[in-house]
């Protein structure tokens, strides 16, 4: 089961830094019994090695609290990556929220990405209420799924719902998906589209 955990890990390392959606200091975990598997957060994804992922029962540091504290607030997440991109950073620095303005964002994410005041635990854990992934106001993103795939997959519809507001927004006014079409796809994703896939996925976690 350990080598699981830290295989799916390193694979992800791997894909964010081909995604080119990472920087020194970004992490990811997986919910395991007992505790969590975490990267190190020291070392850059491209170098990391099965040496670098530890089990912890308990967070040692302020990154390792804040995603204990994000799993015990949400008990549906299985997997964390928190990660820093392009546009997504330029975002945070200048809005309170990020809009949707992509059906993909509104499908996976929600009709807004709310930005954090910062990575203090009770700040990001109440600015994740009823979301699945925010911003940080001068740094990154975090992103949750039920399983690797859907937090990656978080990590990259942020990304390009980022950069598609910031060209929306310079052209002209952006065209925001409004509340009732922004809840009506995101429950559409959550409760058909991604179930059986996702349920297939934490199946081969759980083998």
């Amino acid at each position: 089961m350990e080598n699981k955990f830290i295989k799916q890990l390193l694979e992800y390392c791997a894909i964010l830094e081909n995604d080119k959606l990472t920087e020194v200091g970004d992490c990811i975990s997986l919910r395991a019994k007992g505790g969590i598997y975490i990267t190190d957060a020291t070392k850059a994804m491209k170098d990391m090695t099965a040496d670098d992922v530890k089990f912890i029962t308990e967070g040692a540091n302020e990154i390792e609290k804040l995603h204990f504290a994000i799993y015990n607030a949400k008990e549906d997440i299985n997997a964390i990556i928190m990660n820093h991109a392009t546009y997504c950073v330029g975002v945070a620095k200048k809005c309170k929220k990020l809009y949707a303005v992509l059906d993909d964002m509104a499908q996976i994410v929600g009709r807004t990405a709310k930005v954090a005041a910062s990575y203090d635990e009770d700040v990001v854990v109440n600015t994740l209420k009823g979301r699945d992934a925010c911003l940080i106001k001068n740094g990154g993103v975090i992103a949750t799924g039920r399983t690797l795939d859907e937090a990656h997959t978080g990590s990259l519809v942020l990304e390009k719902g980022a950069k598609a507001y910031v060209e929306a927004t310079i052209l002209g006014n952006a065209v925001k998906i409004g509340v009732i079409d922004a809840f009506i796809m995101r429950t559409v994703y959550k409760l058909k589209y991604s179930k059986k896939d996702q349920s297939a996925k934490l199946a081969e976690m759980e083998e």
